[in-house]
């Protein structure tokens, strides 16, 4: 093992050849290394050089210092190095005046009062100058340098010399040493266990990139406090993690300045942190994002914690104080209520960020401007009297349920934007503990967040310090609160706020005679337990209403119209636009009789328009491999106007399409039309009743019998649209593969097709054919189902583009998914919620279907898995708190940019269509 004055530089094994060792008879010369030395101790001066042996028990030779061939600095506290390096004397001893200087400097980059200290310090030297001056990066390297004068071992007078009696101003961090422990380079637990080479390369180049930040940016905590941890850590998948965010953020990026961005604001509760929140400021204000504002709610504290704060004189800082200590619930709502930003992160007083941790998390959120919040991992750091270690580096992908079963988000780690704060809610200040294990479940519940691959953020267990961890572990009162709210999130959804303004919702459906009404109506009525709805919609079809819905008594006002062609329809279309009486428009479908409709309606009163799109309608009509997306301008329509005469003709999906990127609120269900649509939209999954979806209120045996079916019987069911790219004609050679007469195809289509009747009429002996059928009676034939096989062809676009109405039956009532891995089924498929087996490969279809009858208990464990997702994110309460998301972004009586060329082009198109032309 080397060092450097001091500093650790690289394990190396003693293996090289050198001759004049083997003329001297040792070890046949195998005993030579090689150490390259780090670029900072090669900038002039002198430096001691020691080598040890055995992870740092024995010592190789004595030390000796080598000059380095650059001129030396003037200063005189680098001019020589020969001394041994004194080590910091205990918290109550001054520090010799010469040795502060240029740490002192340093701390003023991120601009605290002179006094402000890096976390490195112990203790301020009596009368330490204020700094005026901000040093370059070079300086702060100097700062392992020696003394000219070694400094004297510390005695007993000298723990109070006479000028500690005189007054002097706060200091924060003044007590740090009994919370943090020092562990020397040559103490480095990871040694202390017998290492491969790779191992010791992976440690040896994680311990000499951190030294390097560590001397490049000394005012930020972040990195002096990791390596400490380093230090005492044996883990080598700790360094591996460290190893690869130095690598793939600290290098990539060094020198870079990130995007100005929108402003963060920072979210800090304290109580009685003064020895400790300096560093959390500090490395707030270390930031390469600058646009921030750190608002910090002192909890009524007893200690020095209002003067560290303000020790630091950066007008970013804003303090709130309470008069009496309310907890960390109430301090941080205190401080969301000052919030100005449009992202809120959290960092509590005694944790610390990677000085790039804003940048990455904004990053993120702006390539990903549809979803609502995003987390890093985290360093598990235990802080003991004299040990610290990283317990381990916490990050792994998002799934509710598991983060519900044992959290691995840690707030401080955490991001989001204000509209979750604004639709629901803070902190629930009934809670002693776990404040954030119940804000993160209720801001996640309705999506996932985004995961950065990146481990950014030092969450530190401190055995001295008084944490609510340790100080509320007894609390049981907050964990049964918790598990209360989380089973009536489940029953009822999230409590949303909606805008004042915010009183009536006009749903517009473009036709009802197909199954795509099925949507509209489902999100209409699952509103109208909280709002009042209307109902828009045309027929274009000659059913009177989609079948299945026949029978339904909506609790909401419908106003249907009848379609048809133009020019006659524009009578019909313009009632239909003066039928919308709500205060926000919800539009299902980039249709002209959906969202065309609503352009005109905000274009002529005003009423902001939400939109909903659920397929890539350019590629959705006779759905083959040779579709391909296009897009045309409004100006192209005239050139092919009689095919527009439809109203639901293609020409008319193509010209709207482009026009969704203009509106402030998209829907959909999809990655692949997440992705087509710029990454903004925000989730309203296919939705279903689940007040009749209940699995407990059904027989399940008494619904087979009545189907037809024996006990021992194998159901696989296909609900749905029947369409040869769903791979129906697959599941019956399926059938011939498994060779099971137990096995049955039940197929229930929502309408006739000419898929449908060619099944019907080729294979009536293998399958049963159902009609469509109401909702309440698919919720009872999916119960008594055993699989469901969405078996996507990936080479037709149409199904890369759509999320199959028969998975929110399943997911609600229990069968087995299994499905191509295409769109989000691939993502559902790795979250345990579904089995994913490739189109066209029927030999592991067969294997895979086989082992849900082989492995009943871990079929059990993915039906429940899969239930619980169904009511977090595709039942009717989750429409609600959905939709008030979509409002958060919406203005009231605002005419959108593109309503206005819409509007003006629809009306050229009227002018040309009434004149013939």
């Amino acid at each position: 093992m080397a060092m450097i004055d001091g500093e650790f530089i690289a394990f190396a094994e003693a293996n090289n050849y050198r001759p004049d060792l083997e003329r001297a008879g040792v070890n046949n010369g195998l005993c030579g290394f090689r150490i390259a030395i780090p670029e900072q101790f090669l900038e002039g001066g002198t430096h001691k050089v020691e080598l040890w042996l055995e992870g740092g028990q024995r010592r190789l030779g004595p030390a000796f210092t080598f000059q380095s061939p650059s001129p030396a600095p003037s200063s005189p506290t680098a001019a020589k190095v020969e001394a041994p390096e004194p080590k910091a004397g205990p918290a109550d001893s001054p520090a010799k005046p010469g040795n502060d200087t240029v740490t002192a400097k340093a701390a003023t980059q991120a601009k605290p009062a002179p006094e402000a200290k890096p976390a490195t310090d112990v203790e301020p030297a009596a009368k330490t100058p204020p700094a005026t001056e901000t040093k370059p990066a070079k300086v702060a390297k100097t700062a392992i340098n020696m003394p000219a004068q070694p400094a004297k071992a510390p005695t007993k007078e000298s723990k109070a010399p006479a000028a500690t009696k005189e007054a002097k101003p706060f200091v924060p961090g003044k007590g740090k040493a009994a919370l943090i422990p020092k562990i020397d380079a040559k103490s480095a637990a990871f040694n202390t266990i017998q290492r491969s080479v790779s191992e010791s390369s992976i440690f040896n180049g994680t311990i000499g990139a951190l030294n390097k930040f560590c001397n490049l940016y000394a005012e930020n905590p972040y990195y002096e406090r990791l390596r400490l941890a380093a230090r005492g850590t044996t883990r080598l998948d700790c360094f591996v993690q460290i190893s690869n965010t130095l690598s793939r953020v600290d290098q990539a990026r060094e020198g870079q300045l990130p995007k100005v961005g929108p402003l963060v604001s920072i979210i800090m509760p304290a109580h009685n942190r003064e020895d400790l929140i300096d560093d959390a400021i500090r490395s707030v204000l270390a930031q390469s994002y600058k646009r921030f504002e750190l608002i910090i709610c002192d909890d009524s504290s007893q200690d020095n914690t209002v003067a560290a704060i303000k020790s630091f004189k950066d007008p970013r800082i804003i303090l709130t104080k309470h008069a009496e200590q309310k907890g960390a619930a109430a301090a941080r709502n205190s401080s969301l209520k000052l919030a100005r930003g449009d992202i809120i992160a959290y960092l509590d007083s005694d944790n610390v960020w990677h000085p790039r941790y804003l940048e990455i998390m904004l990053e993120e959120l702006a390539n990903w401007p549809g979803n609502m919040a995003a987390y890093a991992g985290y360093y598990d750091i235990d802080i003991g009297e004299d040990t610290i270690r990283i317990k381990k580096a916490e990050i792994r992908g998002f799934h509710l349920e598991d983060q519900l079963a044992v959290p691995f988000v840690d707030l401080n780690s955490f991001v989001h934007r204000r509209q979750l704060y604004d639709v629901l809610g803070g902190f629930d200040e009934r809670l002693a503990r776990r404040q954030d294990y119940d804000m993160i479940a209720r801001y996640c519940w309705l999506r996932e967040p985004r995961v950065v691959p990146h481990v950014l953020n030092l969450y530190q267990r401190i055995a001295n310090a008084q944490q609510i961890t340790k100080l509320q572990k007894e609390d049981t009162k907050s964990p049964q609160i918790i598990a209360d709210k989380i089973q009536g999130y489940y029953k009822d959804g999230l409590p949303a706020q909606l805008p004042s303004w915010v009183k009536k919702v006009s749903v517009v459906s473009w036709d009802m005679s197909r199954n795509h009404f099925a949507k509209a109506y489902c999100v209409a009525e699952a509103l109208s337990k909280h709002v009042e709805v209307e109902m828009i919609s045309y027929r274009f079809f000659d059913e009177e209403i989609f079948q299945p819905l026949a029978d339904k008594k909506p609790p909401f006002e419908c106003k249907y119209f009848e379609g048809g062609t133009f020019p006659d329809f524009f009578g019909n279309f313009a009632k239909g636009m003066e039928a919308i009486t709500g205060d926000v428009i919800y539009a299902v479908k980039p249709r002209l009789t959906s969202f065309g409709l609503g352009l005109m309606a905000n274009y002529h009163t005003g009423k902001p328009i939400m939109l909903e799109c659920n397929d890539l309608e350019t590629v959705v009509n006779n759905a083959k491999s040779t579709d391909a997306h296009a897009e045309k301008q409004l100006t192209d329509l005239f050139a092919a106007a009689d095919k527009a005469k439809i109203p639901y003709e293609l020409i008319w999906s193509e010209i709207l399409d482009p026009l969704v990127a203009e509106i402030p609120t998209v829907f959909t269900h999809n990655i692949n039309l997440n992705l087509h649509y710029d990454r903004r939209c925000l989730y309203m999954r296919n939705i279903k009743d689940d007040s009749l979806y209940r699995p407990q209120d059904m027989d399940r045996d008494a619904i087979r019998k009545e189907l037809g079916f024996k006990a021992d019987d194998r159901i696989i069911l296909f609900g749905g649209l029947v369409r040869k790219h769903k791979g129906i004609f697959e599941l019956v050679d399926l059938l011939n593969a498994l060779g099971d007469p137990r096995y049955k195809l039940l197929v229930v289509g929502s309408r006739d097709t000419p898929d449908l009747m060619k099944l019907s009429k080729e294979h009536r002996d293998n399958i049963t054919v159902l009609p469509p059928q109401p909702p309440e009676r698919m919720a009872a034939i999916n119960l008594a189902s055993d699989l469901i096989v969405l078996w996507l062809d990936p080479n037709v676009p149409a199904g890369q583009y759509q999320s199959p109405y028969k998975m929110s039956d399943a997911l609600a009532m229990g069968p087995t998914i299994i499905a191509s891995p295409t769109s989000d089924l691939a993502d559902l498929g790795t979250r345990g919620l579904m089995l994913n087996v490739p189109f066209g490969n029927q030999k592991k279809l067969v294997a895979t279907i086989r082992r849900v009858f082989d492995q009943p208990e871990e079929t059990a464990a993915r039906q429940q898995r899969a239930r619980k997702f169904f009511e977090r994110e595709f039942s009717y309460p989750a429409v609600f708190p959905a939709f008030a998301l979509g409002v958060s972004r919406l203005e009231k009586n605002k005419v959108y940019p593109v309503s206005e060329r819409f509007a003006e082009f629809f009306a050229e198109y009227r002018r040309r269509t009434l004149a013939g032309k």
